[in-house]
């Protein structure tokens, strides 16, 4: 009887212990990286799922998501590093405002003994221009200049509502005028060394209000007309050829 006993006993520890082939436990679900382990700003309110899947971050100051690889802006990306490797947080830091963006002093020419280097050129029928940023801005580059040349916040990539995507926009020069141009310096982490277009007021626009005429002016006044992207995205492009403007 008591062999009986132990005999049972010792099957029983045998039926109940584990397999030494049974498949491990799955692992417990990770829990999702909190705002500062991603180097991502707190939001308050917290980004959407929409502003996360279209912005870095869900954050539309940091620009696209993803960036574009092809098409005519994905070819002025290249070396581009939008943070200048930099972590969001710490790039946000250095560059945003309550305001907005920390933006250069003189307009942002290279500075040399105190002064903006810029001198007046007149810019013949036929030349093409771009820009990053809607017509109501001034700013304007030779076409085909790359994005790290311009030294813009990385937001200027961002697609907008009924805007161009990724905010690019083309323009022949459809009778010629004189711009101020010069060399563009280093900001938002980026080299800059592109060139950038200002075109006085005065003579193209009629009563005009500001020093500089916007694009959308300076298209009413003849001056600029809107052609495809990928007209301005050229295998030489016009970058560097304002050199050979008339002064």
């Amino acid at each position: 009887m008591k062999l009986s006993v132990t005999v049972g006993t010792a099957l029983a520890l045998l039926l109940a212990a584990q397999p030494a082939h049974a498949a491990p436990a799955p692992p417990a679900p990770s829990a999702p990286l909190a705002p500062q382990e991603t180097g991502c700003p707190v939001l308050d309110p917290p980004p959407s799922e929409e502003d996360l899947e279209r912005y870095l971050c869900g954050d539309r100051r940091l620009g696209p998501a993803d960036l574009p690889e092809d098409g005519p802006v994905g070819a002025l990306l290249e070396g581009y590093e939008r943070l200048g490797g930099l972590t969001p947080v710490a790039f946000l830091d250095r560059w945003a405002t309550p305001e907005g963006w920390d933006y250069p002093d003189h307009m942002g020419f290279v500075v040399e003994d105190g002064e903006p280097v810029t001198e007046l050129r007149v810019l013949p029928e036929g030349w093409m221009l771009d820009r990053f940023g809607s017509p109501r801005g001034t700013f304007l580059a030779p076409a085909g200049a790359r994005y790290e040349e311009r030294a813009l916040p990385p937001d200027s990539l961002n697609t907008w509502p009924d805007g161009p995507e990724h905010n690019y926009n083309c323009y022949e020069v459809t009778e010629e005028f004189t711009a101020l141009v010069g060399p563009i310096a280093p900001h938002f982490e980026q080299p800059g060394g592109g060139e950038q277009v200002l075109v006085p007021a005065e003579g193209v626009v009629e009563a005009p209000e500001a020093e500089y005429a916007s694009v959308s002016q300076l298209m009413e006044g003849g001056h600029l007309e809107q052609r495809p992207a990928g007209e301005c995205v050229l295998a030489e492009g016009f970058a560097g050829y304002l050199d050979t403007a008339p002064r």
